[in-house]
């Protein structure tokens, strides 16, 4: 299963997004420790957004309107805080005998 991992930059914290089916035609990925997505809205670009579409974080050198998540540099806020992280794509690793 492929995934999306946000690392902040200021302390290397790191959040892992997995696929989780499809949104509007698009990949959707679900955090791995809470009910926060990462997908691709409809006439605004891939986001991080909670199950509500409230949206939390955007690319910032991309507009976000590719097939996949741009990797590279996104910006967050939430309340008074503000965060960079960097989006880099992954494939999970091969379960042995599967």
């Amino acid at each position: 299963m492929a995934g999306v991992r946000f690392v902040r930059r200021v302390d290397g914290m790191t959040y892992e997004f997995v696929r989780d089916g499809e949104v509007d035609g698009f990949p959707s990925y679900r955090r791995v420790d809470l009910d926060i997505w990462c997908r691709r809205l409809p006439d605004f670009g891939w986001v991080v957004c909670d199950e509500d579409g409230v949206v939390s974080s955007r690319p910032f050198d991309d507009a976000g309107q590719g097939d996949v998540p741009p990797e590279g540099v996104w910006v967050t806020f939430k309340g008074d805080r503000s965060y960079v992280y960097d989006l880099v794509r992954f494939d999970a690793p091969a379960v042995p005998g599967a």
